[in-house]
């Protein structure tokens, strides 16, 4: 399916958002970065009415500060592993993939893993923020290293795979984890069991953005799924493709879209 500019895409489908969900790196940030431009748009969107939930391959610990500094109304983490929001009287709210004797047993298996891969790879090493995970190990492909070849990283994957874990990537790592959890399913749990939004609607109320192969399972669920420019990098990556994409890049391409979206709503 070839992406669409968000031009095409038709008002009245449009106007019935009432909710954005968005990966992290490279979508709602820019090269690492939070911009001004950013923080300002979701805030823009929360004026609005609309729900901000954010749904990324980051760490578990990373979720308070997405929650109480950049105030989206709930995160969730490690692609679909953790999820977190506040309560009505401002108290964190988790919810996870396992209980917690269960995620032990599979860090401990994914610990062990790691040196199994920095055997066959030693350039290869569990990113800078693996100790702060809960339920998957990511090895960093381009965050603090120069990107490694598209070649070296689907060996990187089938190597993930052969040893009996699921695998994914973003554009900065490569994920291994032992349950089949995802960024949709988490994702469609919070909205149910949280917010009570059913996934019918949620299909016709609510947009993902993203960039990278991590988020296929969102676009290939959601109708209104929107791709950052950026993503055109890594399509031969992707198992599905956003309906909609960008212009801008990165964090400018979140911006255009809150834009686009309330320029709906403001008519």
């Amino acid at each position: 399916m070839s992406m669409q500019a968000l031009s095409s895409w038709p008002a009245e489908q449009r106007r019935q958002v009432r909710g954005i969900l968005t990966d992290i790196d490279d979508t709602f940030s820019s090269h690492g970065k939070l911009t001004v431009a950013a923080l300002a748009a979701l805030d823009r969107a929360k004026n609005a009415g609309l729900r901000r939930i954010a749904v990324t391959g980051r760490p578990t610990y990373w979720t308070l500060p997405l929650l109480r500094l950049c105030d989206f109304d709930a995160v969730i983490a490690e692609n679909g592993a953790s999820a977190f929001w506040l309560d009505k009287n401002g108290r964190q709210q988790a919810m996870y993939y396992a209980d917690a004797q269960t995620r032990l047993q599979h860090r401990q298996r994914l610990l062990d893993f790691a040196d199994t891969m920095r055997q066959h790879f030693p350039d290869v090493l569990p990113a800078a923020d693996a100790a702060q995970r809960i339920g998957d190990l990511a090895f960093d492909i381009a965050e603090n290293i120069p990107a490694i070849p598209l070649t070296q990283l689907n060996e990187v994957v089938a190597l993930i795979r052969e040893h009996g874990f699921h695998a994914t990537t973003s554009s900065i790592h490569a994920h291994a984890s032992v349950a089949p959890f995802s960024k949709q399913s988490m994702s469609q749990r919070v909205l149910h069991e949280v917010f009570g939004v059913s996934d019918e609607a949620a299909k016709e109320t609510y947009v993902f953005i993203g960039d990278s192969a991590n988020d296929a399972s969102m676009f290939a669920h959601y109708p209104l799924s929107v791709g950052v420019a950026n993503i055109r990098n890594y399509l031969d990556r992707f198992e599905a493709h956003p309906a909609y994409v960008c212009h801008a890049e990165y964090g400018a391409g979140f911006v255009e879209l809150v834009d686009f979206l309330l320029k709906d709503k403001n008519e």
